[in-house]
């Protein structure tokens, strides 16, 4: 099973502080009922592609109803078919 960190950058903001950009895209995150994990520098989930994929999008669309004007999204998958691939077993637990 796939896991994911996705971290997201909204512009065109009237200040630095971005908590309340990315408060609805953790409410995505939330209500999508995948695995994840809240890191300082982004998010990590687990699951499959297709919701994945498709969370991603949600949390696209959230940002930019929080008033973002701009947004840069980073998005990195590691998946393997060898075996078992946990957001646990990427931090050796």
């Amino acid at each position: 099973m796939p896991v994911a960190e996705i971290c997201m950058f909204p512009l065109g903001t009237d200040g630095t502080s971005v908590g309340e950009y990315l408060e609805p895209v953790i409410k995505e995150i939330e209500k999508s009922g995948l695995k994840y994990m809240v890191c300082p520098m982004g998010t990590v989930v687990e699951g499959n592609l297709d919701e994945i994929l498709g969370l991603v999008k949600k949390c696209h669309e959230a940002i930019f109803r929080a008033g973002a004007k701009r947004v840069v999204i980073s998005l990195k998958i590691d998946d393997r078919i060898d075996k078992a691939l946990t957001i646990e077993s990427k931090l050796g637990k």
